[in-house]
């Protein structure tokens, strides 16, 4: 049989554009200053990406990339060996995110290449790996369209398949919950946060939520739900789990359920029991929201 890397991702990588902190939306016509600005990887593939190269997970991302300056940026931020890109003629994705004084976060995106981003691209380069991760269908509408037939394909190989969606743009609609619940079955690992698993299941009970989720994945799977400063709550095999988080002065929490799929993916490879690796994914990404130039280490230095 054919060895298995460890992890393949498979979802969106763009470019996000910081800025901050903004109290009020400007008037139309109007103009407001914000004393800070980032540029750096974005989408959730892409944190997910630079999490694991820093947590030195064995994971090969594969994404195609436009071919203008932010795609060469992009380019420039990863080793050759942790992204396979695919440059088409495309401008590069871009997402704008603004932070607010309460922490909370606003997100604009142009699609960009992510628009056409599809299997077809995909599916000869990326490779056999023991878990891949889907992130962000709602970025990638030509892939999510194929999505029952990349599931499908994956699980066939022998892969388990890691899942956080996104938020859809237009909200849970029936339909948008028809079909992700489509997807389930063929799901080892859902790694969500709280307004996404009780917007897909149309519940007002969190953990009443979890179950249902928790019924419609693979027998042996794990349900995470991320709950920003209270932790995250998951269940496997019926029961539930609590992990809180510390308390911890943020200063960045762009992308912070990302860091956590990859911290918490990368504890589960490496053979950690569910209660360990939720505890390892909260500790690594709460060290990286509150750490700048953001921190991957578990071990502070």
């Amino acid at each position: 049989m054919q060895d298995l890397m460890p992890l393949a991702i498979v979802g969106n990588v763009n470019v996000d554009l910081i800025l901050g902190p903004l109290a009020d939306w400007p008037e139309h016509g109007t103009e407001v200053l914000v004393p800070e600005l980032v540029w750096r990887v974005g989408g959730s593939a892409g944190h997910v990406a630079v999490a694991c190269a820093e947590l030195g997970t064995g994971a090969l991302t594969v994404s195609t990339v436009g071919t203008d300056l932010a795609g060469e940026w992009l380019r420039q931020q990863f080793a050759p060996s942790t992204v396979d890109w695919i440059p088409v003629p495309q401008d590069t994705s871009i997402t704008t995110a603004f932070h607010h004084p309460s922490t909370e976060r606003s997100f604009i995106t142009c699609l960009g290449h992510l628009a056409t981003l599809s299997w077809d691209d995909l599916h000869p380069r990326v490779p056999h790996a023991r878990v891949t991760l889907l992130a962000g269908a709602f970025l990638t509408p030509a892939l999510r369209a194929q999505y029952p037939a990349v599931l499908s394909e994956l699980t066939s190989r022998g892969s388990q398949v890691a899942l956080d969606f996104g938020w859809p743009a237009w909200g849970f609609t029936p339909d948008v919950r028809a079909e992700v619940h489509h997807w389930l079955p063929e799901v080892s690992f859902l790694l969500i946060n709280e307004i996404e698993a009780l917007g897909l299941t149309n519940l007002p009970d969190l953990i009443a939520a979890v179950h249902q989720l928790a019924d419609q994945i693979r027998p042996d799977g794990v349900v995470a739900v991320k709950l920003g400063a209270a932790g995250v709550l998951a269940s496997q095999h019926g029961r539930v789990f609590r992990q809180p988080a510390p308390e911890v002065r943020v200063i960045d929490s762009v992308g912070a359920g990302d860091t956590w799929n990859a911290a918490f993916l990368h504890a589960t490879l490496d053979g950690a029991h569910l209660d360990q690796a939720l505890a390892y994914a909260v500790h690594i990404a709460s060290n990286a929201i509150s750490t700048m130039p953001r921190r991957f280490s578990p071990d502070p230095e």
